[in-house]
């Protein structure tokens, strides 16, 4: 059964500090699908990075029915988009590196799809609890991974705007996707990390709480933008089945880990 019960709320902002907004995102609704990017590179080619990677993904999407629509067709857009950024960079830009994150999430068939490269996020908010779905590909990351540093040691880190993946930066991207069934009233974000260097997942918690994603996007923004919003700052909140959408969230309580399974393409 292909569903197709989701509302959708994006909002974005250059941040307090940044002269121009190299993050894009989109949404596509009629095919269950958000993309949120985060463009690096300097100066007007991250901006170029990001829009590329959500216009390569709108077109491919756009040109099937939601019917035919499979996350390998999802994966092999941001493929193709890495190719694109990569010729771009040896054409106009002598080498220099275009590049961006990507995070998506795509529903079908009573079931979420998030896939990303990159530390561009994806949170869960289910029955008050929010999960971190996806994991950032990050330096720091892999450092507590390896058990050289504590999570409380990355915040501040010299290497925590370093990350390991994106689209444009390598030959080839390697995609990571998280599965799993939805439910009613399950809530996504999906957010560049101008929101996340600004707001724990405590702060992301408050601002979830109000009954209107709307209103939960809009206090996500104002909240990081009173701390200074150092970066530029994108998030796409969707809720699934709208049936309840007066609803508020009582408590949101932070998750430790996801317990999804990981495949990689």
């Amino acid at each position: 059964m292909i569903s197709n019960l989701s509302t959708s709320y994006a909002i974005t902002h250059r941040g307090a500090v940044r002269q121009l907004n190299e993050d894009a995102h989109v949404e596509i609704n009629s095919h269950n699908l958000w993309v949120v990017a985060d463009g690096m590179g300097g100066h007007e080619a991250g901006e170029v990075a990001s829009q590329l990677v959500v216009d390569v993904i709108r077109t491919t999407v756009e040109k099937l029915r939601l019917e035919d629509l499979t996350v390998s067709h999802i994966v092999s857009a941001i493929e193709d988009a890495n190719k694109q950024l990569t010729q771009y960079s040896a054409e106009y830009l002598s080498n220099k590196t275009a590049g961006s994150t990507v995070t998506a999430l795509f529903v079908k068939n009573e079931r979420y799809y998030i896939l990303w490269a990159g530390d561009s996020r994806a949170y869960l908010l289910r029955n008050g609890k929010l999960t971190q779905v996806s994991r950032d590909h990050s330096q720091v990351n892999d450092l507590i991974d390896e058990g050289m540093i504590s999570v409380e040691e990355a915040k501040n880190h010299p290497l925590s705007n370093v990350i390991t993946r994106a689209v444009g930066v390598m030959d080839e991207v390697k995609v990571d996707v998280i599965e799993g069934e939805i439910n009613k009233g399950d809530i996504f974000l999906l957010c560049s990390d101008g929101l996340t260097g600004e707001l724990s997942d405590e702060d992301i918690c408050l601002s979830l709480e109000p009954s209107s994603i709307i209103d939960s996007g809009m206090a996500l923004m104002h909240s990081s933008l009173v701390r200074g919003a150092k970066d530029n700052v994108t998030c796409i909140l969707v809720k699934y089945d709208d049936v309840d959408a007066n609803q508020s969230i009582q408590s949101c309580n932070i998750q430790d880990e996801a317990t999804i399974p990981l495949f990689t393409k």
